[in-house]
Order: C-alpha cells, then structure tokens, then sequence
C-alpha cells in the first residue's frame, strides 16, 4: 500500500520543510532583532540626557560669568550709562 514518492513529491515535501522552518526563523528574527532595537534606543536615550544635562550645566555656568561679568562691568564704571545718555542729549 505504500507507494514510493515520486521525485517531485519528495522534492514538494522538502521544500514545504524549508519554508516552515524559514517562517519560524522569521518569527525568532523578528523578535530577537525588535528586543536588539528596543536596547539601543535605551542605550542612545540614556546618552542624550547625560548629554543635554552636560548642556545645561555648561549653560548655567556660561550665564553665572556672563551674569558676574556684568555685575563687575556696571560697579566698575557706572557713569558709563550716564555719559551715553549726556552725549546723545548734546546733540
């Protein structure tokens, strides 16, 4: 009662295998490589607020000697306002 596979049914029936097994190997893929990208995108979220914290500290420090530099500026020389204001009525 059991007739031998032609070829072409052996050949249907390995294939039909493969395709299985590639369809599987999809499924692993997928997963494995959306965990993968979920990782780095932690990883790169993570190095963007050291980054912005870095920025903001910079900035801070920019404005505290900007602020100072213009506190010093102005207790310096602070008829400097009053002059610019003499010169521009004598005209």
């Amino acid at each position: 009662m059991n007739k031998p596979l032609s070829d072409k049914e052996k050949l249907i029936s390995m294939l039909s295998e493969i395709y299985d097994q590639l369809e599987e190997l999809e499924v692993v893929l997928g997963a494995s490589f959306s965990d993968l990208r979920k990782s780095l995108d932690k990883k790169e979220q993570a190095k963007l607020i050291v980054s912005k914290q870095k920025l903001m500290g910079i900035e801070r420090s920019i404005d505290k000697v900007n602020s100072i530099s213009n506190l010093e500026i102005a207790c310096a020389n602070p008829n400097h306002v009053s002059r610019a204001l003499q010169l521009e009525l004598g005209y």
